[in-house]
Order: C-alpha cells, then sequence, then structure tokens
C-alpha cells in the first residue's frame, strides 16, 4: 500500500520537511513545525506518522558545459596549422611596391628637367613618365595580388576548421595607404583566441620585412636627394 500525499520528514536528514506526492519525493519543502508542549500529562504524546517511502534521489542534470566556454563564451580552441601558402605569398605581394622605386629611371628623369627648354627634353619627359605610369601599375597590381592571396588565406583557413576567422576584406585597405597591416594584425589576434597554434609567425616575417622594406626606401630617397643637389650644383656651376 503506498503512502499517501503529505509532509513528512525530510530523508536526506535536513531538519525540514519535504512533499510526498503519494508516488515520489517533490522538490517541495518547508521547515518542520515546532512541536507543542502538551496540555495535560495524560494527553498522549505526539507520534509522526509511519511511512514506509522511497528514499530521495536527486533528479538528473544534463552535463555542465566545458571549463573552457563557460569561463570565455567562446567555442574552444582548435588544433590546426594556420601557416597557408597563402598568407606567405601575400608577404611577398606587401614587398613588390618597394622594389618598383628601383624601376623608375631618375637619372632619365633628372637629365630631361636639366634640359627641359629644349624640344628633344619634352619628348624624353613624356616617355620617362610613361615608363613610370607602367611601374605604378604593377605597384597596384602588387596590392591587388595582395587582397586575392588574403582571400585566398582565409578561405584556406576556414577549409582547415578554423572558426570565423579574421575576414580577407579588410585587406582592402592596402588600396588606401594602410598596407597590408590590418589584415596582418587582425589575422593573428583571431588566431591567437581561437587555434592552439596561433598565427604569430607570418606577422613577425611581414614587420620584419616592413621595417626592412621601409629602411631602404629612406636610405635610397636620401641617397636620391643628395645626387639631385649634385646634378644641379655641377649644371649651374
Amino acid at each position: 500500500m503506498s503512502v499517501v500525499a503529505g509532509w513528512y520528514p525530510d530523508p536526506s536528514g535536513a531538519s525540514r520537511e519535504r512533499w510526498w506526492d503519494g508516488a515520489q519525493w517533490t522538490a517541495y519543502e518547508r521547515d518542520a513545525p515546532v512541536a507543542l508542549a502538551p496540555a495535560a500529562p495524560s494527553a498522549p504524546s505526539y507520534a509522526a506518522p509511519a511511512y514506509a517511502a522511497p528514499a530521495y534521489a536527486a533528479q538528473p542534470y544534463a552535463a555542465a558545459p566545458s571549463a573552457a566556454y563557460a569561463a570565455t563564451g567562446m567555442p574552444s580552441k582548435v588544433q590546426v596549422d594556420t601557416n597557408t601558402v597563402w598568407i606567405w605569398l601575400a608577404i611577398v605581394a606587401t614587398v613588390l611596391p618597394f622594389a618598383t622605386l628601383f624601376l623608375i629611371d631618375w637619372n632619365g628623369y633628372l637629365d630631361a628637367m636639366l634640359r627641359i627648354e629644349s624640344r628633344g627634353a619634352v619628348a624624353d619627359m613624356e616617355q620617362w613618365q610613361l615608363r613610370t605610369l607602367g611601374v605604378s601599375l604593377l605597384s597596384w597590381a602588387a596590392m591587388g595580388a595582395g587582397i586575392v592571396f588574403s582571400w585566398l588565406d582565409w578561405r584556406e583557413l576556414r577549409r582547415r576548421g578554423v572558426p570565423a576567422p579574421f575576414h580577407w576584406a579588410w585587406s582592402f585597405f592596402s588600396l588606401l595607404g594602410g598596407g597590408a597591416a590590418v589584415y596582418m594584425i587582425g589575422r593573428a589576434v583571431v588566431l591567437r583566441r581561437r587555434t592552439v597554434s596561433g598565427g604569430w609567425p607570418p606577422l613577425w616575417v611581414w614587420i620584419a620585412v616592413t621595417v626592412v622594406g621601409y629602411g631602404v626606401a629612406i636610405a635610397w630617397s636620401v641617397a636620391l636627394v643628395g645626387q639631385v643637389f649634385s646634378r644641379l650644383a655641377g649644371a649651374y656651376a
């Protein structure tokens, strides 16, 4: 015979009462009532009702999420190789505009400027401008190649299982004079958060070649300015 529903002492041993619904223990509980002293010595003592209810069993819960997800709200880091061939080609593409400085015939420009009053000098200047335009187009082509390589790098990272890698569209900042800095830095930061290996080596290599490129360009510009003043001083001496 089953025990009728009602409040009974909590089987867990606490000084509280738990509701028995006639079939099982529920989550409802309350403080145990304080027993009152008997009104007369002859009154029978209070006896708790007898019951043979089953032991209280805690309700099962779903498994808790991983500690990493609970702490950061992000998926666990993935173990993949983040060094794609495309990111290295993108770094090479960022170096090519520095090389175009050496493709411009600056001596021809100086010669044409010093003979600017002659008819032949005007023709030489037009040819120099056309060659310079061609070199500029090569520089723009290198920046376009860097954008394409960034897209291929982003696509390859997704194929390898990197969740939401840094978007390749940020590489368009190279057309605004920002170079590849936005994509390279953003890529490294996102990969650091979402992969075990991270993405620092390409960033450090890009920083190194960029610093060297600017150093060479500055040294070359200083030498060119010195050459210009020397030629001018010789022409008007």
